[in-house]
């Protein structure tokens, strides 16, 4: 009578454990479909867009898709003044790396060269701090970091050549006409130059 209780209960302890595991497992595909077929508004060329147009309002539509964890990617808001950094065709979504500012009046284009490879986070249209630090005069003197730019937006990545197994870009910079003097200075400079995202 003892062991008929026990497998009983055994039994009753699986059955229940299985129930559980299974009610687990919809509310898991549930949330996973409600996640994808979740749609947001993201904006369509209407027409064939060439790098370094301007785009207005005439120029995209809305369109509303599920696009799950790929739609960061894409851009569903315009901001006045942006500007295509590469060429988007008629009909297709429009690439967040794809789209940066306008250059200001009271900013200037500067090309520059760092030290070491950029991060492979860093797009046409990201934002970043520019370092330098000046090459010591001495074997006993030590130079300090200088943060030249906070929250400069990136205009253009020129690809380098590789040399000695290092392919190292060039970055092009929306620069604030205050900074201008010491970033072309630091550049003009002997030292190390640091790209850093601000993301």
């Amino acid at each position: 009578m003892g062991i008929r209780t026990v497998r009983l209960d055994s039994r009753r302890r699986t059955l229940i454990l299985a129930i559980g595991l299974l009610l687990a497992a919809i509310l898991v595909a549930g949330a996973l479909l409600q996640q994808s077929s979740s749609t947001k508004v993201y904006l369509v060329a209407n027409r064939d867009l060439p790098a370094g147009a301007a785009i207005t309002t005439r120029d995209i539509r809305q369109a509303e898709l599920s696009l799950g964890m790929e739609g960061d990617l894409y851009l569903n808001q315009l901001k006045p003044g942006s500007v295509l950094a590469g060429s988007v065709l008629g009909g297709e979504l429009i690439p967040r790396r794809a789209v940066i500012t306008a250059i200001q009046p009271t900013t200037k284009p500067v090309r520059v060269t760092p030290s070491d490879p950029l991060s492979t986070r860093i797009r046409i249209g990201s934002h970043v701090q520019l370092w330098f630090v000046p090459k010591a005069v001495g074997v006993e003197t030590t130079a300090n970091a200088v943060q030249l730019l906070v929250d400069a937006e990136v205009l253009a990545i020129h690809k380098g050549e590789l040399s000695m197994g290092r392919q190292i870009d060039d970055i092009e910079l929306a620069v604030p006409n205050e900074s201008l003097t010491a970033v072309i200075t630091a550049i003009a400079s002997a030292g190390y130059v640091s790209v850093v995202s601000e993301s």
